[in-house]
């Protein structure tokens, strides 16, 4: 299922192949593992140890939680990260100047099932692109600590190009925004009959798909937590050139521009 793609490759061809369902690994990039290392110091300092997966065997529900939500908002807040996340759309080709940014997200699921916030879930089954309705977006995603098949991300490549029913007809931005905790977090479908693929690879490579990938989180009982970070970006060439994915199933709706930083370069309007 994964392809390893090399840096130094024409960036209109990455995005060709992703758009076109491959699901790429790079690996042994300086750029990612330096990103990472920031985000893995944040966590250690936060929770006190050098092993933040299994820290939620050594405090309450009510702590964990605190904790896990404040990490994920020092990442998301903190400019070294951003900063390495540029060097790491460099590395891969896609230059920061002319690429949509989405903020850098930590994805923190513990395996306890006490610890009651949906960020800390993992997510159900889910096209990106039903809540963006962005078919030139790009999904990134990396583990900062070792994966199993039983914690980690599932994907459906079969899915790609094969409709899902799915609620994104009802899902709305505006309704999810008034709404708060009672409204559903993004559309959804059902699980599929067939199980998902797992994805194993290695802390510090990095995973890019379209976000018109169907896509799951998945959890274990093991009592040691997963953390990653994700992001999203569009590359400006790639929407001028009216490349992207083609959408299978997705219901009509405002293309969600507001999420994304605009590129640099001029003339760029969301």
């Amino acid at each position: 299922m994964l392809t390893r793609w090399r840096p130094g490759t024409d960036p209109a061809d990455l995005s060709a192949a992703l758009f076109d369902g491959a699901v790429v690994v790079f690996r042994e990039l300086p750029a990612v593992r330096a990103m990472a290392e920031v985000a893995r110091s944040i966590v250690r300092g936060l929770f006190g140890t050098d092993d933040p997966p299994g820290a939620e065997s050594l405090v309450a529900a009510s702590d964990y939680r605190r904790l896990a939500i404040r990490a994920r908002n020092q990442v998301a807040d903190d400019p070294v990260v951003r900063r390495e996340w540029r060097n790491v759309l460099t590395a891969v080709g896609y230059s920061p100047d002319s690429t949509w940014l989405d903020r850098v997200r930590l994805r923190v699921v513990p395996s306890r099932d006490d610890v009651d916030h949906r960020r800390l879930s993992p997510l159900p089954p889910h096209r990106d692109t039903w809540a963006s309705r962005i078919m030139a977006q790009v999904n990134w995603w990396l583990p900062l600590y070792p994966l199993c098949e039983t914690n980690t991300m599932v994907l459906w490549p079969d899915a790609f190009c094969s409709p899902v029913a799915n609620d994104s007809a009802e899902w709305d931005f505006e309704e999810f925004n008034r709404a708060g905790r009672d409204y559903p977090l993004l559309p959804t479908a059902a699980y599929p009959e067939k199980p998902g693929t797992p994805v194993l690879i290695e802390p510090d490579d990095l995973l890019g798909f379209s976000a018109a990938h169907l896509h799951a989180g998945c959890r274990d009982a093991s009592g040691r937590t997963r953390f990653g970070i994700d992001s999203r970006t569009v590359w400006e060439p790639d929407r001028r050139a009216g490349r992207s994915a083609l959408d299978v199933d997705g219901s009509p709706g405002t293309e969600m521009w507001a999420w994304f930083e605009a590129p640099q370069v001029a003339g760029v309007r969301g």
